[in-house]
């Protein structure tokens, strides 16, 4: 049985509409409200850029949803984000390092860096689950991790 952890329609636009007004707010002030300094003006100018930019990221990333299948988690694209024999743990404890909502996962070896905002992240020996996607989802992808991972710890 394969497991999916997505992102709702609402999650993604709530997340992503909020990022993008914080960035809109942020040009119109710099723009219409300038401050006296143009060091000031174009720091205003930049984060407001970037939030711009993340909020479309956010939506974007959000669309494609992580499933556990077989012996490996893979984005709905197909892509390949960690097998089972690279993990180690699952992490999941209130002081964990780990996204909102999420888990994460010790690996053996490291791992090529790699992002999904409001997703999964991966980067050297972690990879975690989790942001925008809800609590529920994200505990029933990491119950189904460990449980696979003990059966094939058994073999």
């Amino acid at each position: 049985m394969d497991i999916e952890m997505t992102v709702s329609p609402l999650r993604r636009g709530v997340g992503a509409g909020a990022v993008l007004l914080s960035g809109a707010l942020l040009l119109g002030t710099a723009l219409w409200d300038a401050p006296q300094s143009l060091l000031a003006q174009g720091l205003i100018l930049l984060l407001g850029a970037a939030l711009i930019w993340s909020g479309v990221r956010l939506w974007r990333d959000t669309e494609v949803s992580v499933r556990l299948v077989e012996d490996r988690l893979e984005e709905s694209t197909g892509e390949l984000i960690v097998t089972l024999d690279q993990v180690e743990e699952v992490v999941r404890g209130h002081l964990a390092f780990r996204p909102s909502n999420g888990f994460s996962l010790k690996l053996r070896e490291e791992a090529e860096p790699r992002w999904r905002m409001g997703l999964w992240w991966r980067a050297g020996k972690r990879a975690a689950f989790g942001g925008a996607a809800s609590s529920v989802q994200t505990r029933q992808l990491a119950d189904a991790l460990e449980k696979r991972l003990g059966q094939e710890r058994q073999d």
